[in-house]
């Protein structure tokens, strides 16, 4: 599972829509979650960061090792 797809479905797990991303203390824009979960762009370090403190994961757990 490619990375992007595994965001999607921590995101769909916590309840959460692209929209809601962009809210909070570790807001991600919507349309930058839109391109990485259509694996238009990869996330860097803050971004990733960001995205697994606003789903409450650990980073690592967006990747498949």
């Amino acid at each position: 599972m490619n990375s992007h797809l595994k965001i999607k479905k921590h995101r769909l797990a916590a309840g959460l829509t692209q929209e809601d991303m962009d809210e909070g203390d570790f807001a991600v824009h919507f349309r930058t979650i839109q391109e990485i979960e259509n694996g238009r762009t990869n996330p860097n370090v803050n971004t990733l960061f960001r995205i697994s403190k606003r789903l409450k994961v650990k980073p690592k757990d967006l990747f498949d090792f």
